[in-house]
């Protein structure tokens, strides 16, 4: 019975900038096409994707978001992020230079979406947030992370003119009674962030660059969403500002 009634809690409801960061997070496994959800909610056309993390007790959903203006809507959404990136609505899904996610149209979003959107609690238990030093140890926490299916996100959120946080949750499973303990390794730059990050590390030494898209598959990438909250952290007065 707990099992279902925890079924109908609604998700963590995370808006991003743009249906490109929107891609970008949602295409970020090799193993699976996304789904993407498509309605109208308080007069505003959303686009959105549902994901989920081992989060404490269970799993943490997510119903990632944006709005979609007045694009015309097709049945795909094309994703590329070799040499160049792009997002767009299609309705042909037969070209090979991209990744693609289905669309599916709503007469009316359910409830627990709804619930999720109209929602200004947040997260009651929210990650254990660590500053890390600089983004080369940030780099190296995604890496252990990632293997040839699927990456983490780096989410990217701008605090303020000049003040922007980049950060990861990385679950530690088993966790005395918790089924993993969620930690939100962080940095906080003056600069903005490019779409990835592309790191190295050889008898050179460690190399990172930011990047508009994948090109020298020498490189691990990291790839960065912005979001246009952040409910993994709490803000400091001077990070509102």
């Amino acid at each position: 019975m707990k099992a279902v009634e925890g079924a109908k809690k609604p998700p963590l409801a995370l808006e991003v900038l743009n249906l490109l960061n929107l891609a970008r997070l949602a295409m970020g496994r090799a193993d699976a096409q996304p789904l993407f959800w498509a309605f109208e909610y308080r007069g505003k056309r959303i686009l959105g994707n549902l994901l989920s993390i081992p989060y404490w007790r269970g799993s943490l959903p997510i119903f990632a978001y944006t709005g979609i203006g007045e694009e015309e809507l097709k049945g795909y959404v094309a994703y590329t992020s070799i040499g160049t990136e792009k997002a767009f609505f299609t309705n042909n899904s037969g070209d090979t230079r991209y990744l693609y996610g289905p669309v599916a149209e709503l007469d009316e979003p359910p409830r627990i979406i709804t619930g999720a959107l109209s929602s200004r609690k947040g997260l009651r238990e929210k990650p254990i947030a660590i500053r890390a030093k600089n983004l080369a140890s940030l780099m190296r926490v995604l890496m252990i992370m990632s293997d040839n299916m699927i990456s983490p996100p780096i989410w990217h959120y701008e605090a303020g003119p000049k003040r922007h946080i980049l950060g990861l949750i990385a679950p530690f499973y088993d966790y005395y009674e918790a089924n993993a303990l969620p930690v939100f390794f962080y940095i906080k730059s003056e600069e903005p962030p490019s779409p990835f990050i592309k790191y190295q590390a050889s008898d050179g030494g460690e190399e990172l660059l930011y990047a508009d898209s994948v090109s020298d598959m020498k490189y691990f990438y990291g790839r960065v969403v912005t979001i246009k909250n952040i409910p993994f952290m709490r803000l400091s007065r001077r990070s509102r500002r």
